[in-house]
């Protein structure tokens, strides 16, 4: 019997000073897939079909804000309206746990709670949207054995990788393989030279 792992996207966003902040992404579950089967649908066709599959992990979220812009002009309702009914996007950021480094110790929060105190910036977030995107729609659509074939090459060039790892377990091996580090460096002495000059 096969036992399929469900996977989740890691991307990060490396900041001026070297800093790394995670975004740990887990896949819509059924209810919210079937609930809106059609916008995720036209979505990836149009991801394959009018932009190609390293293109749309780039420009994803701004294809999601324009199709539901458009669902939204249809339906005749206005900005406030709109914002009053959950969306996807709502979705998408419940679905998204930040995890970073708070003076040694990495710490994990919502993705709402880490925009509110600043944890990342939404010009941060926008260098990563459209993969967080990508990865949500096309792993919604794709069987779950052609995602990390597909979804996980076009994610993995653009430093993002599928993982089976909770946030949590996620949170808990960098504390294992980035142990923070207070040691100097130590320069190396000069070797004696045993060579005649």
């Amino acid at each position: 019997m096969k036992i399929d792992k469900k996977l989740n996207l890691v991307t990060n966003i490396t900041r001026d000073d070297g800093s790394i902040v995670y975004l740990h992404v887990t896949p819509f579950p059924y209810e919210v897939v079937e609930e809106h089967c059609l916008l995720l649908g036209n979505l990836f066709t149009n991801f394959i079909s009018q932009v190609g599959g390293l293109g749309a992990a780039r420009v994803a979220a701004m294809m999601l804000r324009k199709k539901l812009q458009r669902e939204q002009e249809l339906r005749g309702e206005d900005n406030q309206q709109a914002k009053q009914a959950p969306t996807i996007v709502d979705e998408i950021q419940r679905l998204t746990s930040v995890v970073w480094n708070d003076g040694g110790t990495w710490k994990t929060t919502s993705f709402d709670a880490a925009m509110k105190q600043g944890i990342i910036s939404p010009d941060e977030y926008r260098e990563v949207e459209g993969e967080v995107v990508f990865f949500m729609v096309s792993s919604a659509i794709q069987k779950a054995h052609l995602i990390a074939p597909t979804v996980g090459s076009v994610i993995g060039m653009f430093g993002g990788q599928l993982e089976s790892l909770s946030v949590t377990a996620f949170r808990d091996s960098l504390l294992t393989s980035n142990p923070p580090t207070d040691t100097q460096t130590q320069n190396a002495q000069p070797e004696t030279s045993y060579i005649p000059s």
